[in-house]
């Protein structure tokens, strides 16, 4: 048997990280991110407790590394030629891609809402969304402007919390907020607000 290349070695890290974060989100969502240890995330991954240390010195790390994985997964399909402008048809794409995410792996983003409203959760997803939002939020915030609305800002809240609010909804209640049913009407709503101009 000739020996593994790096892209092998690679491969295999990659797969070992992904399988200690996905099943740390499921016990975080399920038991509780204070009452799960580094100990019973490497005993439900099948793996040493020393091999889940050797990816993440911590539990905060491990927790900060599943948030900021997930934030960027959203963000990657904003602003997709990066020149720092966001177009109409740039950010129609972001919104309809963000529901395709969620539809296609439902439960993993039903673990990711449910650790959410957990304290620690929210107290280190602010810090590590402010972080990185703070570029997307302001490229958004002038691309309704150029709509020429009365309150930018305030459609821009808004809109989020529409988008974030309606994603919430499709996984919690898939049969009362089909997925496919909500992006189209959050898309017509955001239309709507971002055609109504300053003179209305």
């Amino acid at each position: 048997m000739s020996p593994r290349t790096s892209e092998q070695y690679d491969q295999i890290r990659h797969e070992k990280k992904k399988l200690i974060m996905d099943t740390a989100l499921e016990l975080f969502a399920e038991n509780g991110y204070h009452a799960t240890s580094i100990s019973q995330i490497a005993k439900k991954a099948h793996i040493s407790k020393g091999l889940a240390y050797n990816y993440f010195k911590s539990k905060k790390e491990l927790l900060d590394e599943i948030i900021l994985t997930d934030i960027e997964t959203f963000i990657t399909n904003f602003d997709l030629n990066k020149d720092g402008i966001l177009t109409e048809e740039e950010f129609e794409y972001f919104i309809r891609q963000s529901f395709k995410l969620v539809r296609e792996n439902l439960r993993h983003w039903k673990l990711y809402f449910a650790l959410m409203l957990q304290p620690k959760f929210s107290e280190t997803f602010n810090l590590e969304y402010a972080k990185i939002a703070e570029p997307f939020l302001k490229m958004m915030n002038e691309f309704i402007e150029s709509k020429g609305v009365a309150d930018p800002h305030g459609d821009m809240m808004v809109i989020s919390a529409m988008i974030e609010g309606a994603l919430l909804y499709t996984v919690v209640a898939p049969d009362m907020f089909p997925s496919e049913v909500m992006e189209d009407k959050i898309m017509a709503e955001i239309s709507r607000i971002l055609n109504k101009t300053s003179t209305q």
